[in-house]
């Protein structure tokens, strides 16, 4: 009996703690964590700023881009920065952009899985999550796939 009660502690220990740390993984690297959560950052501000040429710097510049959501997949970094500004053609329009990373997991050193939440703030209000693959590519984190709902 005093081994199933330690055991029980044992694991719900391990398991506060796992969902402490966002299951980070066994590639957890606190340095790309900060790099990664930087380029939220500057999306964020350049979104809020009306650049979304900048907000768009965060996703990786490719035809390879993935970008999932109600309409289906599309691919392609212009394809996904045309449909970002027919949604939200000028400053006004943006309104205020939030990003809250909920889950990260660190698949290896170079590929991380992120759950998230968004809101945008203004003329139209919307939010929702997302799920994004981010990838190190020429040393630089960027969104590789990102479906948003």
């Amino acid at each position: 009996m005093k081994i199933n009660i330690t055991l029980i502690i044992i694991l719900l220990t391990l398991t506060a703690f796992a969902q402490n740390k966002k299951n980070l993984g066994p590639y957890y690297s606190e340095k790309d964590e900060k790099e990664i959560l930087k380029v939220m950052e500057n999306q964020v501000k350049a979104w809020n700023d009306g650049n979304m040429e900048g907000y768009m710097e965060g996703y990786w510049k490719s035809d390879s881009l993935r970008f999932v959501a109600k309409v289906g997949v599309q691919y392609g970094w212009n394809l996904t920065l045309d449909m970002y500004k027919k949604n939200y053609n000028d400053k006004e329009g943006m309104g205020k952009l939030s990003l809250k990373a909920v889950a990260l997991e660190f698949i290896n050193k170079n590929i991380v899985f992120m759950i998230g939440r968004w809101q945008v703030e203004g003329k139209k209000n919307a939010g929702g999550h997302y799920t994004q693959i981010w990838k190190k590519i020429k040393g630089k984190w960027v969104i590789t796939t990102d479906h948003t709902s």
